[in-house]
């Protein structure tokens, strides 16, 4: 018996598209069905390395790209639209064209616009059912539009808690929902199958902070740049994850600290169980991925990115991190505040694959 095939594409922007969906796609897997990922770049080499059993199909992101300065980034997204539309549209018909060859019986997307089929059920994640816009005045027409343009899905999953136990504020939990089923899937976090598990590797030297970097150019690799720089400053003990997995070049050592391109899921958990504090940007999907090592967080979000400055302001009146202006942090700083501050565990709910069959199920009725 043939098994149903599921096409699943996440948008290039940031590596926790890609990353939040490898836990879903594993439970697709044991749920038999057989599973086609259409990405590129960075995000192919993440998905490869976890899900050796998927398909790939190459299919072009958006390639965007940020400005150096952050209140210069709403102007260079702006200059960007004609090519975010020219990828919804591209990856449209691209979608429309595999149909026809592979026939697929779901389609999800994560965050592209235009990955759906009016004849096949498509789901679209996100966690951004309150778009916030760099202008306030702007995001509720965003948001009719965006719920206008969901109709072409249908359902909406979104990786977080419904109602006052969540982790995105007024994210994903606002009072106006879209018109098209939605699921709270809970927590998407790939990391958490090698949570505390044993092996002879367990008892290694601690160290300072584990720098965890991600996101677009140049922004990413001014704060690769910023945290090895300062740390070795310093002279403390630390790890930088630069996200850069398919530049091998990109790894230094020195008699303190190392810097990988990537690591495995198992051994990022390695360096995260040994670090005293995680330095990220914050972005949603590497905060759900932490919250199970129950580790001393410090965000810097993304220079002029409204979502992650949010969550940023959320996280820390919850006390469940602290959160710097990348134009103000200084790590030795940052460092003696973290250590009084009064961090409190966020919540967790992890993801069901019970639920998620039952959420499959109901696309079809």
């Amino acid at each position: 018996m043939n098994k149903a095939k599921i096409c699943i594409s996440p948008i290039d922007w940031g590596l926790g598209h890609a990353t939040r969906c490898i836990p879903l796609i594993q439970a697709l897997e044991k749920l038999n069905y057989e599973i086609y990922i259409a990405t590129e770049g960075y995000h192919e080499a993440i998905l490869r390395e976890a899900l050796p059993n998927a398909h790939f199909l190459h299919l072009r992101g958006y390639r965007i790209k940020y400005a150096k300065i952050g209140a210069l980034l709403p102007l260079a997204i702006f200059f960007q639209i004609p090519q975010i539309i020219y990828s919804i549209y591209y990856e449209y018909r691209w979608l429309q064209q595999k149909q026809k060859e592979l026939q697929f019986d779901i389609i999800i997307s994560d965050n592209r616009f235009g990955f759906y089929h009016k004849n096949v059920p498509s789901v679209f994640i996100t966690h951004q059912l309150n778009f916030q816009m760099p202008y306030a005045w702007a995001t509720p027409g965003f948001q009719k539009i965006q719920y206008a343009w969901f109709k072409r899905f249908t359902a909406c999953w979104i990786p977080d808690m419904e109602g006052e136990n969540n982790l995105s504020g007024i994210l994903a939990n606002t009072k106006l929902k879209p018109n098209i089923p939605i699921w709270y899937m809970g927590c998407l976090s790939r990391l958490k199958q090698y949570d505390h598990k044993k092996d002879n590797d367990t008892h290694q030297e601690p160290i300072s902070f584990l720098g965890i970097v991600s996101g677009p150019e140049p922004q990413r690799t001014l704060l690769e740049n910023l945290l090895w720089s300062k740390g070795n400053q310093l002279q403390l003990k630390f790890t930088v994850v630069a996200g850069t997995p398919k530049v091998k070049e990109a790894f230094e050592q020195n008699n303190n600290a190392t810097k990988y391109p990537h690591l495995s899921g198992a051994d990022l958990v390695k360096e995260i169980n040994r670090a005293e504090y995680i330095i990220c940007r914050g972005g949603y999907s590497t905060l759900m991925e932490l919250i199970p090592f129950e580790k001393k967080l410090i965000l810097i979000p993304t220079p002029g990115q409204t979502e992650q400055i949010l969550l940023g302001k959320i996280w820390q009146e919850k006390k469940w991190a602290i959160c710097y202006d990348q134009s103000d942090f200084k790590l030795s700083v940052a460092l003696n505040e973290a250590s009084q501050f009064n961090y409190i565990k966020p919540p967790f709910t992890n993801f069901s694959i019970e639920a998620l069959e039952t959420a499959i199920k109901q696309l079809t009725l």
